[in-house]
């Protein structure tokens, strides 16, 4: 996102944009890709209050947000353009916020890779993080990225089934 500071993320976090709904998907492609064709959209506020029940040192990838949505609303798959969108609009009106509510640093993309898109950027986030007991690995040598170690052991379950983003030994790709 850009010029954040001039914006009213708050505001874009309340404005549903006529969500939640469903999207019948055609594309072979990414019915192959998603396992379906049902398609679910959740409104920006969702996801911020999903991102409120991650407790202190638990992580939550947005991979496991949209796969919660899916199973809780009967579909396929949940729309991963817009979710990204989403989870950033809920950190930065959380940011703006006089007091924090959201702790959007638990928040991890895909193989717990921190979220440059947040406020602060990776360095703010790293710094969160490591307060709550988590380390951070960085790869790469000038496009540096960096990752939670061993965050498929924090990964927090929203509906108590088993957090289905694991599968890498130390977290990272």
């Amino acid at each position: 996102m850009a010029n954040e500071s001039q914006k009213d993320f708050n505001a874009m976090l309340h404005d549903s944009k006529d969500m939640p709904k469903f999207q019948t998907v055609t594309d072979p492609k990414t019915i192959r890709k998603y396992g379906g064709s049902r398609m679910y959209f959740a409104p920006p506020i969702a996801y911020d209050g999903v991102m409120k029940r991650i407790p202190h040192g638990k992580v939550i990838t947005v991979g496991s947000i949209r796969e919660y949505f899916a199973r809780k609303n009967g579909a396929d798959f949940t729309e991963p353009i817009t979710a990204g969108i989403f989870v950033s609009i809920a950190a930065w009106a959380s940011w703006q916020r006089p007091e924090q509510d959201t702790p959007y640093w638990r928040t991890l993309k895909a193989n717990g890779e921190l979220n440059p898109k947040y406020p602060g950027g990776v360095e703010a986030q790293k710094a969160k993080l490591e307060a709550e007991g988590h380390t951070i690995l960085t790869k790469g040598r000038s496009n540096l990225r960096y990752y939670v170690r061993n965050y498929e052991k924090a990964l927090f379950s929203l509906d108590g089934s088993k957090p289905s983003e694991g599968g890498v030994i130390d977290g990272t790709p």
